[in-house]
């Protein structure tokens, strides 16, 4: 499980797209997908809203937090240029945009469909270990001011909610043995109450669990077939 310390993360002092490139490379590694071809490309910013001291364009396009696309040599991720100021974010659009790349070459399509590959790409990053930040980035509300305008902001990243996020990583947690400490440590307030929880309905169903298990030797067994 990835969490969000200078153990997972020790490259400071960096700024800009040298950051990101470092988070990115982070990531890739954690994901067990280090030596995937992939091209990292920051997207252009969006308009400004603010045309003046008191006046606002409604409407304004926002481009998404991240996206994929096949390219000749492996793949295209690009990540919006805000998320350079918040990290966790960051993380989590790298992890999605990966598990993308994961799943794009599935034989099958996902539970529901393919038109519900974005919300089981979701759960895929919470598989690969980043449930912590795909939780944090859900859902951010803030105050913010330039000195003329003062307001308050929210922003949504993902596809499916927080508490389905939490039930996925609590699964894997469930699954692997990892101690709540470990999650709870980092979790946003909001969130921890949510965490024990969905962990505690996991720790409850433990036929299925004894399922889930079952499948990582039956996946070991076709991937050597």
């Amino acid at each position: 499980m990835v969490q969000p310390t200078p153990r997972f993360f020790p490259d400071r002092g960096l700024r800009g797209t040298a950051m990101a490139d470092a988070i990115f490379a982070r990531v890739k590694g954690y994901a067990g997908m280090g030596t995937w071809p992939c091209k990292l490309h920051m997207q252009e910013d969006d308009p400004d809203a603010k045309v003046g001291p008191t006046l606002l364009v409604q409407n304004t396009p926002h481009s998404p937090a991240g996206t994929f696309r096949k390219a000749d040599a492996g793949a295209l991720i690009t990540y919006h240029p805000r998320q350079l100021d918040d990290p966790m974010s960051l993380v989590a659009t790298f992890a999605h945009e990966l598990a993308h790349y994961l799943t794009g070459g599935a034989t099958e399509p996902p539970p529901g469909g393919w038109e519900v590959w974005e919300h089981a790409t979701d759960m895929g990053a919470v598989f690969l270990g980043f449930g912590i930040f795909m939780a944090n980035s859900r859902f951010n509300f803030s105050q913010y001011t330039d000195g003329q305008v003062m307001g308050w902001k929210w922003r949504q990243q993902g596809y499916v909610s927080e508490p389905e996020i939490l039930h996925m990583h609590a699964i894997r947690c469930a699954l692997l043995g990892t101690p709540p400490r470990e999650t709870l440590a980092y979790l946003k307030p909001s969130l921890r109450g949510i965490f024990k929880r969905v962990l505690a309905d996991v720790q409850r169903q433990n036929h299925v669990l004894q399922e889930l298990r079952g499948v990582a030797p039956l996946m070991a067994e076709v991937a050597h077939a």
